[in-house]
C-alpha cells in the first residue's frame, strides 16, 4: 500500500511537470520567479506565504473547504476546513518548501506545484482525501490529480467520508445566494388582512 501510494504521487508530480504551462497569465503586472524556496506561514488550506520573499502562493489544481465547513462522517463531525489547514502546517513546519511557479492570478498570487522534500503538496492532500482536485477557469488543469481524487474517493478517505459536505466551489455558491426577505406587500388584487366581522347584536328582549 505504501509503495502504490508512492508510485501515484511520483506519477503525479512527472504529469503535473508536462501539462502546466510555466508561463505568466497576460496582463499582469509582477514578475513570476522561476523558483521560490524556504519557510512559509500557513494562510489556509491552499495557500502559504514565503516569509522571506513576502510572496504569497496557491497551490495549482487543489481546493480544500472553506475554514468554517463542518462534515459528518458517520455521526461524528469534524472541521473539515481547519483540519486541511492544520495538515498543511503540519506538513511544513520548521521545513523548506519548494514551489514551481507557473503564473499569476488575477490577484497576483503565484500559482505554483509546491514540494517538502519530494513530496508534492497538492498530490498528497488530495491522495488523502484531504481536500479536492479542481481546475480554474484560465489556470493551469492538472489531470493526475482528478485521478488521485478517484482513487481517495473509492477508499472513502477524508472529505469523501463526509456525506452533504458541499465542495468548497459549490458551498460558496450557496452562501453567496441572497436571503429571501419577508415582504410586507400585499399579493396582486388583494388589500390588506380585514379583522372578522363583529357579531350582529341580539334582538331587543332576547339574550344572546
Amino acid at each position: 500500500m505504501k509503495m502504490l501510494r508512492t508510485c501515484l504521487l511520483l506519477g503525479a508530480v512527472v504529469l503535473d511537470s508536462a501539462a502546466a504551462p510555466n508561463t505568466p497569465s497576460s496582463g499582469q503586472s509582477l514578475s513570476l520567479p522561476a523558483q521560490i524556496h524556504g519557510r512559509v506561514r500557513v494562510v489556509d488550506g491552499k495557500t502559504l506565504t514565503f516569509m522571506q520573499q513576502k510572496e504569497t502562493v496557491r497551490l495549482a489544481g487543489y481546493e480544500t473547504p472553506e475554514p468554517e465547513q463542518i462534515a459528518d462522517s458517520d455521526g461524528v463531525e469534524w472541521p473539515a476546513g481547519q483540519i486541511a489547514r492544520s495538515w498543511l502546517v503540519l506538513r511544513t513546519l520548521r521545513r523548506d518548501v519548494n514551489c514551481s511557479p507557473l503564473q499569476r492570478d488575477g490577484n497576483n498570487v503565484i500559482l505554483a506545484h509546491c514540494f517538502v522534500g519530494e513530496i508534492n503538496l497538492a498530490a498528497a492532500a488530495i491522495a488523502e482525501g484531504i481536500g479536492y482536485a479542481y481546475h480554474y477557469p484560465g489556470e493551469p488543469a492538472v489531470p493526475a490529480y482528478f485521478d488521485l481524487e478517484r482513487r481517495a474517493r473509492g477508499l472513502g478517505f477524508g472529505v469523501w467520508s463526509a456525506k452533504g459536505l458541499l465542495p468548497p466551489w459549490q458551498y460558496r455558491a450557496e452562501k453567496s445566494k441572497p436571503a429571501l426577505a419577508p415582504s410586507n406587500i400585499d399579493p396582486p388584487g388583494q388589500g390588506p388582512a380585514r379583522p372578522p366581522p363583529l357579531s350582529a347584536p341580539a334582538p331587543a328582549g332576547q339574550l344572546p
